[in-house]
């Protein structure tokens, strides 16, 4: 446009119309008169000022023209004054007046002249031309005459036009007019060729465009301009040799306006020619300098590097496409894919051929990348992604050369998979299975088992276990099966079961693996035996269980060392009991309090009276918070009361009261103290007690004889109707009839005999009968007993929780613990879960029910998210001594997540690193997954990546924990701006991830790391 705005030559014009103004003025009053004698010489001066250019003064004698005549009304000189109208509108638009668009709107509005109108549109247009009004000047040139202009106004006007037609880019329309001067010499032959030579261009009609081209390539106007154009000619053209000889001469010489461009499109040539090495230098100075790049510009500079071995600078490239959908970008992945191989990056190359391989644009290389993202996920450890992606491959691919080598990687991963979940899946659908499959289903049947028993669905993994013994391919895994199968039988309280098993396990090949060891066995073997009451071969192996060693050797060889004593005592030989027991102690041993307990009942046994009772005393001191400390103040109370020293014994039954006001013994403790009173002739006293134990704990043993009691003393002071009152009150009838105790009797007997389903029958006709029967608690209890053993938990709960609100009774623990497992296993209700282990606590009789109250206390806190109760169960299940595997899993995963919770990350990821360590079950992963948040938090972005890692490679088989360590692992890349990685990732989960709230987040996240990386990226957005 530089040539048009020549044309106008900004201050001459206004200059000389001002200082013509200045005379003008008195002029035409003072030539009136002549005006009227000699009517045209005015006009004709005008018009001869006019054909001079002396625009400024002929439009003043134009203007007294058209006064005069409108004055003097001279309606012969029409004509004239429509002349003189035009000439003065011509003038107004020569000079550029502010007027002039509207003189000239007006005439070519009120007057009919034809010839006028177009000059004046002419006019018009040029005056639109020159204040850059180019849309507005086209219909007005379009309506102007050419046959009225000059030869030189002709060829003006069609450049003018022309140039109008460009600007808005109508090149239809500008095309012919360039065309039409393009060949005449003068002032237009150069912008006209350089126009038409655009034009050209743009229609691809290159011939012409470059004839064109190379006649202004030479004017100082063009001459920075046009060489690029005729450059791109000649790529067009594909004359490659022709560009680069044409193009390189020119970038020496430089000063070029496209130098950038003309540097890319000669690296391109040489790209095309594959001069690789030559094409490189070209390619990176565009991309260092432009602010915007194409995705072809960034493909052939990686691809150059790529056919030059710089295999580093290659990746730079290739990562920058990987959301490129199209052909090239899939092409960019698989290349990738070979440039991290190439380079050992094989968890990159992974990355890579996973977008290769969603990308259906070349088939053959999405079959190669499917292929090799299964085969990479084999080798770097992901085993549930390999399965599932070579598994889909054989399927997808039947006939691929790739699909022998699949199924050979399948077979190794179902023999060295941690992940039985999905593996088991995938064997359990094939229709035929081959021997190698089959020893793969004894391995994968076998570890997915033991990952349920820690998950306690005991079930599904005896189903599973059944399944590794029918595939006896390997016998260490069948005696491993065996050792499980007992564990499970003793948790189901199946004694005999779990015996068979053992015996197998321990008289075969004994092989060892974690806490399946000769041991364990051994001590789990005395505990069934013990619980048979067969305490010589009890003995046996608890006395083996000290030999051996195993994960838990200290717990268990004290604890063995126990059963053993216990064994010695219940075969009545008290010195080896007594010399055992007195070890313990004298070690200070775990369970030392309960040796002391023991001993002392041996030196009652013995008669040692005095002893007895001076070492029930030492426990109390030397172990104020032993769980046996209430075992023995009732124990000092029972010497004493054999004795009948009352007031001795009563401070001691006060003691259990008030330490465990609601405890198992507390109604033996009532009992003997209104015996204790009763003795001492205070017979109200001794009532109040009795009362007491009828009114709390109305179904327990102790009630029976306490109405005995009272019974009697209201006997004897003739207070009969005080007595049926006391019984009336508490809900009992005067007399149980016959048919109550005979009914009950009848479903009881059911119940003994293993008939369960008759038994119910009968327990739920006793309850419709005898609503308010003399045995509705054990009715209640045994009905539940039934239900449960039938694993209808539903309807088992009712029965268990009736029991419980009776107070303590005969069925209370049991009731309070089955209520509570239902609650937290299969109602999910944790509340009431919590409520019950709480009520589990206080009626505790026996170790392992404590340790169960306070284990189900830890886990139903744990889910109500009460984070300073975990915390504290945590702290106390793990302060226990000879606690399982199990518990101390439990206690550190769910102590680290406590202090997590409470923003105490170093704490959590020392307790996270234990419970990871001792276990791969899904609270293994569940820890994995929460010390790798952890550190993610601390932004320590190196150890979040390897837990999150870990989590992956060593408990596969948690879908959630894996999704959720994916998602951790794209976190851990997108702070890392390390895109590519970070979209691999998130891209997995939402397209692979079946829980619906996870595969929401990745998409989100993966949303969020494509708009990060455009936003940093000189990639330009195809619009």
């Amino acid at each position: 446009m530089q040539f048009i705005r020549k044309f106008l030559v900004p201050g001459h014009w206004y200059l000389f119309l001002a200082s013509f103004c200045i005379l003008a003025a008195p002029v035409s009053k003072a030539q009136q008169t002549r005006v009227y004698t000699e009517p045209d010489k005015v006009f004709k001066d005008a018009q001869q000022l006019f054909q001079q250019e002396k625009y400024a003064v002929a439009m003043q004698l134009f203007r007294q023209t058209i006064d005069n005549i409108s004055y003097f009304q001279e309606t012969s000189r029409s004509l004239v004054k429509t002349d003189a109208q035009y000439y003065y509108t011509v003038c107004a638009l020569k000079l550029g007046q502010a007027n002039a668009e509207k003189l000239a709107l007006d005439f070519l509005a009120f007057y009919n002249n034809s010839a006028r109108e177009q000059l004046v549109s002419y006019q018009l247009a040029k005056y639109y031309f020159h204040q850059n009004k180019l849309k507005e000047a086209i219909p007005l040139y379009e309506k102007a005459n050419i046959e009225n202009l000059s030869n030189s106004e002709i060829a003006e006007a069609k450049f003018e036009l022309a140039y109008c037609y460009f600007n808005v880019k109508d090149f239809q329309k500008a095309q012919p007019l360039f065309g039409s001067i393009r060949e005449v010499p003068g002032k237009y032959y150069q912008p006209a060729n350089y126009y038409y030579g655009f034009i050209a261009y743009y229609n691809r009609q290159y011939n012409d465009a470059l004839t064109s081209f190379q006649r202004v390539v030479n004017d100082p106007k063009y001459s920075t301009i046009v060489p690029y154009y005729i450059a791109e000619i000649y790529y067009f053209q594909n004359k490659k040799d022709q560009l680069i000889s044409y193009a390189e001469p020119l970038i020496k010489k430089g000063g070029l306006y496209y130098e950038a461009e003309l540097k890319q499109l000669l690296g391109q040539a040489y790209f095309e020619r594959k001069d690789y090495q030559k094409a490189l230098p070209y390619l990176q100075e565009f991309q260092d300098n432009a602010e915007e790049v194409r995705k072809e510009d960034i493909y052939q500079l990686s691809y150059s590097y790529y056919q030059t071995g710089n295999y580093n600078k290659a990746i730079n490239g290739f990562k920058q496409l990987s959301s490129e959908q199209d052909s090239l970008g899939q092409n960019s992945m698989y290349l990738l894919g070979d440039c991290y191989l190439r380079t050992n990056q094989k968890a990159n190359a992974r990355n890579a051929f996973a977008f290769c391989a969603r990308n259906s644009a070349n088939a053959q290389q999405q079959e190669i990348s499917r292929f090799n993202y299964g085969k990479l996920s084999y080798e770097l450890g992901y085993q549930d992604a390999a399965i599932t992606e070579l598994t889909s491959f054989i399927s997808a691919y039947p006939q691929s050369t790739y699909s022998k080598e699949a199924r050979e990687i399948l077979v190794n991963l179902f023999l060295n998979t941690n992940n039985y979940n999905d593996a088991l899946t995938i064997i359990e659908a094939m229709p035929d299975k081959s021997p190698t499959v089959l020893k793969a289903y004894q391995k994968v049947a076998y570890g997915r088992a033991t990952e349920l028993i820690n998950d306690q669905q005991l079930s599904e993994a005896d189903r599973l276990l059944d399944i590794s013994l029918k595939n006896p391919y390997d016998k260490n895994l069948t005696q491993l099966a065996h050792f499980w199968k007992a564990e499970i039988a003793m948790r189901q309280n199946k004694t005999d079961a779990a015996i068979g098993h053992l015996n197998v396990y321990l008289t075969g090949g004994v092989p060892a693996s974690g806490e399946a060891n000769a041991q364990t066995a051994s001590y789990n073997m005395g505990y069934s035996l013990l619980k048979k009451e067969d305490y010589t071969r009890a003995l046996q192996h608890f006395e083996a269980a000290q030999r051996t060693t195993g994960p838990n050797a200290a717990r268990i060889t004290t604890d063995a060392a126990l059963r053993a004593a216990d064994c010695y005592y219940m075969l009545k030989d008290y010195g080896k009991a007594l010399a055992m027991y007195d070890k313990i102690i004298a070690n200070n041993q775990p369970g030392s309090d309960y040796a002391t307990y023991q001993k002392s009942i041996i030196l009652g046994i013995q008669g040692k009276t005095n002893e007895k009772v001076a070492l029930l005393k030492q426990l109390g001191s030397k172990y104020p918070s032993s769980g046996f400390g209430n075992d023995a103040d009732l124990e000092i109370a029972n010497t004493y009361l054999a004795e009948e020293k009352y007031n001795e014994a009563i401070p001691y039954l006060e003691n259990v009261l008030q330490k465990q006001p609601n405890g198992p013994n507390a109604p033996r403790a009532l009992l003997k103290l209104g015996l204790c009173y009763f003795n001492k002739d205070n017979d109200d006293k001794a009532i109040s007690y009795y009362r007491q134990v009828v009114e709390k704990y109305p179904n327990s043993p102790e009630a029976n004889e306490a109405l005995a009691a009272v019974k009697d003393i209201y006997v004897s002071q003739g207070k009969t109707d005080a007595y049926i009152a006391l019984l009336r009150s508490t809900g009992q009838s005067v007399s149980a009839s016959a048919e109550d105790s005979l009914s009950y009797a009848a479903a009881e007997t059911k119940f003994s005999n293993g008939d369960c389903a008759g038994a119910t029958i009968a327990f739920n006709s006793y309850l419709q009968k005898f609503p308010n029967g003399a045995f509705i608690l054990p009715a209640n209890f045994y009905k539940s007993e039934c239900a449960y053993n039938a694993k209808d938990y539903t309807g088992a709960l009712p029965g268990y929780e009736f029991v419980l609100t009776k107070n303590n009774s005969l069925y209370a623990e049991r009731a309070a613990l089955q209520a509570a497992n239902i609650n937290f296993y299969q109602v999910k209700n944790y509340e009431k879960s919590r409520t019950y282990y709480l009520q589990l606590q206080d009626l505790s009789t026996t170790k392992e029910n404590t340790f169960a109250a306070t284990r189900g206390l830890l886990r139903s806190n744990y889910f109500l998210k009460h984070w300073d109760e975990v915390n504290s169960y945590a702290e106390i299940l793990l302060s226990s001594s000879n606690i399982s595997t199990d518990d101390q899993i439990i206690g550190h995963a769910y102590l680290g997540r406590a202090e997590q919770e409470q923003g105490n990350y170093d704490e959590a990821i020392k307790e996270y690193k234990i419970a990871a360590g001792l276990t791969k079950s899904e609270i293994g992963a569940e820890a994995r997954y929460n010390l790798a948040y952890c550190l993610l938090q601390k932004n320590d972005l190196a150890g979040a990546e390897k837990a999150g890692f870990d989590v992956i490679k060593n408990t596969p088989g948690y879908e959630v924990w894996v999704a959720k360590a994916y998602i951790l692992l794209g976190d851990v890349y997108a702070r890392q701006k390390d895109y590519f990685n970070a979209k691999a990732t998130f891209q997995s989960i939402a397209e692979n991830c079946p829980i619906p709230e996870l595969k929401q987040e990745a998409k989100d996240k993966l949303a969020k790391a494509e708009a990060e990386e455009k936003a940093a990226s000189k990639i330009k957005s195809n619009k």
